[in-house]
């Protein structure tokens, strides 16, 4: 049930989730019907539901699949090496750079966990998962000094998710671009003001 003759029960289903992910980011959870991502991956509506009983159910297993990577490249601070600061100030200037169609899935996520619990609950637990990294990371750092120990890492962590969250919203409204050397400036300045000693230079 619900196969195209010749393809595996696996293909099927990637068939659905790019189709999903693909319509869902340019359309919207709302304005992307079952119908139209059916009609995009060559199947059936019967089809769509004989591997998702609902609409919501699609879309999370799309976001799942798809939405995943674009959190991970969000909130890839988790290779900081010995230079926590170095890492998040390059984390930093990135996020002036970002295209709507980097996260554009996420930010129709975003919108849909208002209506949608499933959605909310796995946005919450990635988020949590990012915001405890960033947590045991600037931690870390204190331990190697590179942090000053008076920084909350806790609330820190949480800003950053905001910062990288606001750029994604920022991002869709398509806003003229900042000078690249002044959203820099701003990065480095923040960042800087984490380090360990009140002089402690922003990193390069």
């Amino acid at each position: 049930m619900g196969r195209i003759a010749g393809v595996s029960p696996e293909e099927t289903r990637s068939r659905i989730l790019a189709s999903a992910a693909a319509l869902f980011a340019r359309d919207g959870y709302d304005g992307a019907s079952i119908a139209d991502i059916a009609g995009d991956a060559g199947l059936t509506t019967g089809a769509i539901y004989a591997h998702h009983a609902s609409k919501a159910e699609l879309f999370v297993a799309a976001l799942n699949r798809y939405g995943s990577p674009q959190l991970e490249r969000l909130l890839a601070f988790d290779d900081a090496g010995d230079d926590t600061l170095a890492l998040i100030s390059e984390r930093g200037r990135a996020l002036a750079r970002r295209r709507h169609l980097d996260g554009s899935l996420l930010v129709e996520a975003i919108v849909a966990a208002q209506r949608h619990p499933e959605v909310g609950v796995l946005l919450t637990e990635r988020f949590a998962g990012r915001e405890e990294t960033l947590a045991a990371l600037l931690d870390m750092g204190k331990r190697t000094r590179v942090v000053d120990a008076a920084v909350p890492s806790e609330a820190v962590a949480r800003f950053l998710v905001m910062l990288s969250l606001g750029s994604l919203l920022v991002a869709a409204l398509d806003l003229p671009a900042v000078d690249d050397d002044d959203w820099a400036t701003v990065i480095d300045d923040l960042v800087g003001r984490l380090g360990s000693g009140p002089t402690a230079p922003p990193p390069s």
